[in-house]
């Protein structure tokens, strides 16, 4: 095969295997770079490869990466080099949106065939403007933070997470990471005794199979929770990397993870920020919300957290006698104001304390202003992704 103008990247641990890989392609790509699985988050951007020959790495799942590249250059494709035949994790490879896999060492020969295959693929997906990436993998990480707690984001986030798993076909995840009090699993009446320090023995096989083993289903919507510890001595223990490696595994089986993030800023709600597609700030709209979010956004920037095209307000407990409307904050913060939630603590807080549910089926009849403003809000956020689906 001559020499093509596209660009390649090896991503590896190894060394020696990037340059055993680089020697045998070299005259299929005239632009070869190379990283370490590390040094993938900041380059990849910056690289823009359309091939990318993904090592597995060792005592790692680099699964967790594809629909992450796949996310950052759109269109590439991905041939996932592993020493293990394991036909569930080869089912999680074809989801995640791999290209191809080859089976080290036994089938390294026909690396150049496949690279030739791909290249193809790559210039027919140009030419026909389709993107050869999977349905799967798609899924979409929402943060919800609030830099002042009181502002509803538990309960905005746990209704707004039931609501999308009532009115669409969605598969939904939503996720308490207020580790030491929790909240979510009172507000929908659950009781898990499981939480994310569970999947530390699993942490780097993880799969759907070991998500749903710590997950709770909520029954009137179907949405799964993975409820918080409620214990300060197990959320300790709780990681960065325990909470990275469950949200892009999770992207790999549901269309939506929500994740309820506690108000103060903390290694792991860094990494969640990071990693979301979209970040939704709960505000209550008085002049004092208006100022810790402001605050919010300093330390943004400081943290190196971009919320450019990310980052929208949602404006809870709205009426006549608050403070400011929503066209003062659309004026006071460049970024969209995708939600006005109606004040009607009184209704809401009687069904809370009478154990019952906001939310408990498709066309439910009566529902409080809250709920009606929420199912809004999600009819929105669905027909947005469809949109760009399409």
């Amino acid at each position: 095969m001559t020499t093509t103008h596209h660009k390649l990247l090896i991503v590896s641990e190894d060394k020696h295997q990037t340059e055993d890989i680089s020697s045998r392609v070299a005259t299929i790509f005239s632009e070869i770079h190379s990283l370490k699985p590390v040094e993938v988050r900041k380059e990849i951007s910056r690289l823009k490869p359309d091939i990318v020959v993904l090592h597995e790495q060792k005592n790692a799942n680099s699964i967790q990466l594809i629909p992450y590249i796949s996310k950052e250059v759109s269109g590439a494709l991905i041939v996932y080099l592993t020493e293990q035949k394991d036909p569930l994790r080869t089912r999680d490879l074809n989801r995640a949106g791999a290209f191809d896999i080859l089976f080290l060492p036994d089938e390294i020969q026909a690396l150049e065939d496949v690279l030739g295959r791909a290249v193809q693929a790559f210039e027919k997906s140009q030419e026909d403007k389709d993107d050869f990436t999977s349905n799967w993998a798609k899924g979409k990480v929402m943060a919800f933070y609030s830099g002042k707690g009181g502002q509803g984001k538990s309960l905005v986030t746990s209704t707004l997470a039931q609501t999308i798993g009532l009115d669409s076909n969605s598969s939904v995840l939503l996720v308490d990471l207020n580790l030491q009090y929790g909240g979510v699993e009172t507000i929908l009446q659950l009781t898990n005794e499981r939480n994310i320090y569970d999947l530390d023995p699993v942490l780097q096989e993880l799969n759907d199979n070991h998500i749903r083993s710590v997950t709770v289903v909520e029954p009137k919507s179907q949405i799964e929770v993975l409820v918080s510890p409620v214990n300060a001595e197990v959320a300790e223990l709780v990681t960065e990397e325990h909470v990275e490696r469950l949200l892009r595994t999770a992207r790999l089986y549901y269309d939506y993870i929500l994740v309820d993030l506690p108000s103060e800023m903390t290694p792991i709600s860094y990494t969640v920020l990071e990693e979301a597609d979209q970040i939704g700030c709960v505000l209550v709209p008085d002049m004092l919300s208006m100022t810790v979010l402001n605050s919010v956004l300093d330390l943004f920037s400081k943290l190196g957290i971009d919320p450019a095209n990310r980052l929208n307000i949602i404006l809870n407990r709205m009426s006549r006698e608050t403070e400011l409307s929503q066209k003062d904050v659309a004026k006071h913060f460049p970024f969209p104001v995708i939600a006005s939630l109606r004040e009607d603590s009184k209704r809401i807080q009687r069904i809370l304390n009478e154990g019952k549910l906001i939310r408990t089926s498709r066309n439910e009849r009566g529902l409080p202003l809250f709920g009606r403003d929420i199912q809004k809000l999600a009819r929105w956020l669905l027909t947005m992704d469809s949109m760009k689906s399409a």
